[in-house]
Formats: C-alpha cells, sequence, structure tokens
C-alpha cells in the first residue's frame, strides 16, 4: 500500500506534468498563429502553421481535461455543431492552400475556421453566445 505523502507526491507530479504540457502546447500555438501572420500571402505556409496552430491549442487543453474527457466536451450536444465546422474548416483551409493554391479560398476558411474556434470557445463561458448574438445583433 502507498503511503499517503507518495500518492500526494505522484499526483503533484501529475499535475506539474500536465501544466507543463498546456503550457507549452499554448506556448507553440501562439508561436505558429504569429509565424502564420508573417507568411499571410503565401498560402501554402499561412495555412499549415496556422491550423497547427489551432491544433497545438486544442491539445494544449487536453493535457488539462484529459483527452477523453476533452473529446466527449467538444462533441457534446451544444458544442457539436461549432466542433464539426471548425474541423471541417480546418481541414479545408489546408486543402484550399496545399492542393488548389487558392489564396481567396484559403482566407474564406480562415475566416470559418477562425469564427468557429471562436464559436466554440463562447460554448465554456455561461451565456456567452447569447450575449455574442445581441452584440452582433445591436451591430447590424
Amino acid at each position: 500500500m502507498l503511503s499517503r505523502s507518495k500518492v500526494d507526491t505522484y499526483t503533484a507530479t501529475i499535475l506539474t506534468q500536465r501544466v507543463y504540457g498546456f503550457a507549452s502546447c499554448l506556448g507553440l500555438s501562439i508561436v505558429f498563429g504569429l509565424l502564420s501572420t508573417w507568411f499571410f500571402l503565401s498560402p501554402t505556409r499561412f495555412a499549415v502553421l496556422y491550423t497547427l496552430s489551432n491544433l497545438l491549442m486544442v491539445a494544449s487543453t487536453m493535457f488539462l481535461m484529459g483527452p477523453i474527457k476533452q473529446l466527449k466536451s467538444m462533441f457534446d450536444k451544444g458544442r457539436i455543431v461549432a466542433t464539426l465546422v471548425y474541423l471541417t474548416a480546418m481541414a479545408l483551409t489546408l486543402v484550399s492552400a496545399i492542393n488548389f493554391q487558392s489564396f481567396v479560398l484559403t482566407v474564406a476558411f480562415f475566416i470559418v475556421q477562425l469564427g468557429a474556434m471562436v464559436w466554440y470557445s463562447l460554448s465554456y463561458i455561461p451565456f456567452a453566445r447569447e450575449m455574442a448574438m445581441r452584440m452582433f445583433g445591436s451591430m447590424v
């Protein structure tokens, strides 16, 4: 049987590793996101760096929540549409940049990807989507 102090030490080690994984992925996400703006006029480089940035951002939260809980949360009833749009837009951003070499399509899917990511992120904040809809409605 493990002593209480060994269990506490083990738990603290796991939590520390998760925080390091989160911080590393988030830091790399920010770096790749900033680099993508440098290559904005090069569709392939921009799309790869920006999409990699988004994938690392999602991976960073998996360190905090755990992958299974994160995936269940992503495909929860209230988030499934935003998640599917987000993942599809990521794929289409890469396809339009790599296969079609189309700047216009790449930017269009980038905008969809950005919007889906914001909508998905707002789902974690109580009443944030409703507030965003009211703000957007008053601007229009």
